[in-house]
């Protein structure tokens, strides 16, 4: 085998391809820097614990791990760069009671996504730490919106769920959360299906979890099952609804957002508000985002904590 023989996944970038990318990076830095954001910029490797810290399953089977010859012990390249956020403002940064961060750099799969078979991308985003509830995911819901417009997507749609949802409809089940998830994502009716035939879930449950499957979860779905499955669902669907009604009266004509609680996040360190950004001519989400508080309590500085993420090379070739 030729040791010049491109990795699978992994490819160069140069001339005008590099150009755009770069012309499209500097231009959202500029949106962030009005936002009032300030620019971080993480090491390409972290300790494996940094990385996976309140940050579930889903994120390590994507990280690849190796033994650093420098004596450090174990290292790792990083999948995705909110975990290396969560350990900056944790441990390095004064104890402030709110941060607006970006960044933007190269992360490394360690499988191809299912999508685009690459298992490298330019992962670009926004953290807004201190923020809790609405204030916070208003702002982030809105600089999403400004990211897609500055790339030059039309009619940016933001399909927004809630992992308490989630959690509520699933709660005693013998399955674990990335089981659901991983179900959930795939919106069949049949495997979602084969699952709850192994559950002793009530029928008001079982009803609102076949619904998910077939995109039927929406405001009025969310708002006829209040009070039929549990207290957390309602407190979940409440939060949501709320969200929704701000975003829609402070962002009127700048995004569209609906509700569909069978969103789900990419990697499953979020506890809280998650969304899809999607526009004019676009199959697949463009980006993701939602609450992850929990990491921060993971990382041992307890505050709420929000924003969204994409691939630079994917908005390109969109």
């Amino acid at each position: 085998m030729s040791l010049m023989k491109p990795i699978l996944g992994l490819d160069d970038a140069f001339g005008q391809r590099s150009k755009s990318l770069r012309t499209l990076q500097f231009k959202l830095y500029d949106v962030y820097e009005n936002a009032g954001f300030s620019e971080v910029i993480p090491p390409l490797v972290e300790r494996p614990e940094a990385l996976n810290s309140g940050a579930g399953s889903f994120l390590s089977d994507q990280t690849i791990v190796f033994s650093d010859p420098a004596d450090a012990g174990l290292l790792a390249i990083r999948p995705d760069m909110t975990p290396q956020i969560a350990r900056i403002v944790a441990s390095r940064l004064p104890k402030e009671e709110a941060f607006k961060l970006y960044y933007s750099g190269q992360v490394m799969l360690a499988r191809p996504d299912s999508r685009t078979g690459s298992r490298q991308q330019w992962q670009t985003g926004i953290e807004c730490l201190g923020l809790a509830g609405v204030e916070g995911d208003v702002e982030v819901i809105h600089l999403a919106a400004l990211s897609m417009a500055t790339a030059g997507f039309s009619n940016p749609v933001l399909q927004v769920g809630h992992m308490g949802i989630i959690h509520a409809l699933i709660a005693g089940s013998h399955a674990s959360v990335e089981t659901w998830v991983q179900l959930i994502a795939r919106y069949s009716p049949e495997d979602l299906k084969a699952q709850i035939d192994q559950e002793s879930f009530a029928d008001a449950t079982i009803a609102a979890l076949s619904d998910l499957s077939v995109g039927k979860a929406d405001t009025a779905w969310l708002k006829a099952n209040l009070g039929l499955i549990s207290e957390d669902f309602d407190v979940a669907a409440n939060e949501l609804l709320t969200l929704v009604s701000t975003v829609k009266s402070k962002l009127s004509g700048e995004v569209d957002i609906v509700i569909d609680a069978a969103v789900t996040p990419r990697f499953l360190y979020h506890n809280g508000m998650v969304f899809s950004g999607f526009a004019s001519g676009s199959a697949h989400a463009l980006l993701h985002g939602g609450r992850y508080d929990t990491m921060m309590a993971a990382h041992g500085r307890d505050m709420p904590a929000t924003g969204f993420s994409f691939d630079l090379w994917t908005w390109l070739d969109s």
